[in-house]
């Protein structure tokens, strides 16, 4: 489904560990708020003195379309998910985008899973699992989830419960440390390819869902690989995580710009950088950060506004025609044509 434009008004949130919160949305013109388990929601965040785009997964059913809930982490320098969890309350009201996302159990239904998380990125892997029992599915499920800590897990009354309800579901937490005055009686430690025969033997041969960190990913991935799995049967979720998709260009010098390529002015900052690199490209070049999620024109993170220059822009639904002809781009996937200046204030 393509993503539209929302208003939603936050009606509750919820503390689910001492760096996540859960915030539950409507929408405020009462439409039911549809999905595919797996998707992801754009907020425009208002910030003091900006907007601030942000892309999260939805950790909610799409079975249950009253509401969308949000499980949000604030990293210690997480600026906009740091408001959200000091600022963001019922009663507040934010523009939308979405849904978003190509990462649904929907697109690849098949006998057996593995859904296999890191820290937050739990958050789609719970719309999955509360997707599959709301409509009563009994395919086989192993769920896996990674936490620092045991307090750092999430889920776990709700996991144990659908541990319970659902007969082919297999709940496995590991936790990477357990602090002097804990206990834990499950696996710790860091997901191995030993570890992860003895929870799963057969992952080669389930249809394999894996979100979080980047490295974590890329560990899973490698393990999935070893065991003599089909690439094709392994997903994963990339919002929020480090992509290799364009390698960062070497800023150049002004006199090799005027021959060779164009500037990039980006809130007054002038970048000179190689003919045909994206705006977000040439701003890692120089060292200045643009928030982005899923880097393939689709979530709109990474919207800003151009000032003046030409871009050639091949984006898969992250804007409206609206916000175009207003001048917005999506930096991801707009490639520089000529001088570029572009804000991210606006």
């Amino acid at each position: 489904m393509p993503p539209r434009d929302l208003r939603l008004a936050c009606v509750a949130r919820r503390q689910e560990t001492a760096d996540v919160v859960t915030f539950a949305f409507r929408d405020v013109e009462g439409r039911p708020l549809k999905h595919l388990p797996g998707q992801a929601l754009t907020l425009a965040l208002p910030l003091p003195g900006e907007t601030a785009w942000r892309t999260f997964t939805i950790a909610s059913t799409p079975t249950r379309p009253g509401e969308v809930e949000l499980t949000v982490k604030a990293a210690p320098n997480g600026y906009a998910t740091r408001w959200m969890h000091e600022a963001l309350h019922p009663g507040i009201e934010i523009e939308a985008r979405g849904p978003v996302g190509q990462f649904s159990i929907a697109h690849h239904y098949a006998p057996s899973f593995a859904l296999i998380s890191g820290g937050s990125g739990i958050t789609p892997m719970m719309s999955m699992l509360r997707w599959l029992a709301d409509r009563g599915e009994t395919v086989d499920v192993v769920f896996i989830h990674a936490a620092r800590t045991p307090e750092d897990a999430l889920f776990v009354r709700e996991l144990a419960d659908l541990d319970r309800q659902m007969p082919n579901l297999r709940v496995v937490t590991v936790v990477a440390d357990v602090p002097a005055g804990q206990s834990w009686s499950g696996y710790r430690g860091v997901i191995d390819r030993r570890m992860m025969a003895v929870m799963v033997p057969d992952l080669a041969r389930r249809e394999v869902f894996c979100c979080g960190p980047a490295g974590f990913m890329g560990a899973i991935g490698r393990i999935f690989d070893a065991e003599g799995g089909d690439a094709a049967h392994f997903h994963t979720e990339s919002f929020g995580a480090a992509k290799a998709a364009e390698v960062t260009p070497p800023v150049i010098t002004t006199a090799e710009a005027k021959a060779n390529g164009p500037t990039l002015t980006i809130n007054g900052r002038a970048i000179a950088v190689a003919a045909g690199t994206t705006i977000l490209a040439a701003a890692r070049a120089g060292g200045i950060v643009i928030p982005t999620g899923c880097q393939e024109g689709m979530c709109g993170t990474c919207r800003v506004k151009k000032l003046d220059g030409s871009v050639e822009m091949t984006h898969r639904g992250g804007i409206t025609a609206r916000e175009e002809r207003q001048g917005y781009i999506l930096a991801c996937c707009s490639r520089m044509t000529g001088d570029v200046q572009v804000t991210t204030k606006a």
